[in-house]
């Protein structure tokens, strides 16, 4: 007997690694979809509603005409002629000579062009660009309005085209919400922070912009509800998503969400509930039928998991993850050669 299971002791070590081997490859491919909008902002249309006194001249001089005709260049992505505008607008003392600066700043990092965004903030400041570029100098910075709108500049800008020093990025950006009011500083200082996994910060940040804005808060309240649970706190993500539903019951997104954090609470039967609504609310929600795909899988409900990623494909024929995850399917329900086939497909789409 004792030569017996010498002589298969190593087959069955084998097998028991393969085994744990599938279970942890198995968890972590059920990476579910999170929802989450809320993306650098680059428009500034909440500016010029909060500011119509400062920007709206007393009377139609030349300056001003050529200041709206920058800002409906701008708008058309026509970034030269916007800034041509501005610089004859900037002559004229009529017009705030400040918020030219800031819109020939943003067509430059519309334009990807940073040295010159720091040449017209040099400009603005009477400072050297050498300084511009130091966080000390944000840190101990004059709160003006040109500072303000300066290192914001400076900071999205950083962000977008020239990540580099991490240090000047969070020192500008933060420098932008010593404006209480300015949404967008609050905006993308949070976005900032979600991205290097500041989360705390970001919900902070969030919380502001969403008292200075409420008509995003149904964007606001999904992400919200996203980070509260990178964060480690499902209890409060948990309340957003229901302040969601609440205020908006027929956005698919916010059920999408929700039914994932029931999936990773490991609640399941509530996670396919929920992503069920999701996907009546929006049958063409991919994340939503790509996570109800995922939570089958988990149960090894494979044929519903099959339907599930098979549903997402003809929603979108080059959905890259649900071929991924529908040849996993396959594997695991035992077709083979269809695995290949999806895994194949898979793999083209995302070269």
């Amino acid at each position: 007997m004792n030569k017996i299971i010498k002589k298969f002791l190593p087959v069955l070590l084998l097998f028991l690694i393969m085994v744990s081997w599938s279970r942890v490859t198995t968890a972590q491919e059920l990476q579910l979809r999170e929802i989450c909008y809320l993306d650098y902002r680059t428009d500034f249309a909440s500016l010029l509603e909060k500011n119509k006194d400062s920007l709206f001249p007393s009377s139609s001089t030349l300056g001003a005409v050529h200041f709206y005709r920058g800002l409906s260049y701008l708008e058309q992505s026509m970034f030269h002629q916007a800034i041509k505008d501005f610089r004859i607008a900037r002559t004229d003392s009529s017009v705030s000579r400040t918020f030219c600066n800031f819109y020939i700043g943003v067509a430059f990092m519309l334009l990807k062009e940073s040295d010159s965004i720091l040449k017209i903030c040099s400009e603005a400041l009477n400072v050297p660009t050498s300084q511009l570029k130091s966080p000390e100098f944000w840190q101990n910075a004059p709160i003006t309005q040109d500072h303000i709108f300066s290192g914001y500049l400076i900071g999205t800008n950083e962000v977008l085209n020239n990540i580099t020093d991490t240090n000047l990025i969070d020192a500008c950006l933060n420098f932008g919400t010593k404006d209480r009011d300015f949404l967008e500083a609050y905006i993308n200082y949070g976005v900032w922070n979600f991205q290097i996994g500041q989360f705390n910060k970001t919900i902070d940040l969030y919380q502001h912009a969403l008292e200075l804005e409420p008509a995003y808060d149904s964007t606001i309240i999904l992400c919200m509800g996203y980070v509260y649970r990178l964060a480690g706190d499902p209890d409060q993500s948990m309340k957003a998503y229901i302040l969601l539903k609440s205020k908006y019951p027929k956005f698919a997104e916010g059920y999408n969400n929700r039914g994932c954090l029931y999936a990773y609470l490991e609640k399941d039967k509530k996670a396919v509930s929920t992503l069920t609504t999701a996907i009546r609310k929006d049958k063409t929600l991919l994340d939503a039928l790509c996570n109800r795909g995922l939570v089958y899988l988990k149960l090894k409900k494979y044929n519903q998991a099959f339907d599930d990623f098979s549903a997402a494909i003809q929603v979108d024929s080059k959905f890259a993850d649900a071929y991924y995850y529908r040849g996993f399917t396959r594997k695991a329900m035992g077709d083979l050669p269809g695995s290949i086939t999806d895994y194949s497909r898979a793999i083209d789409l995302k070269k």
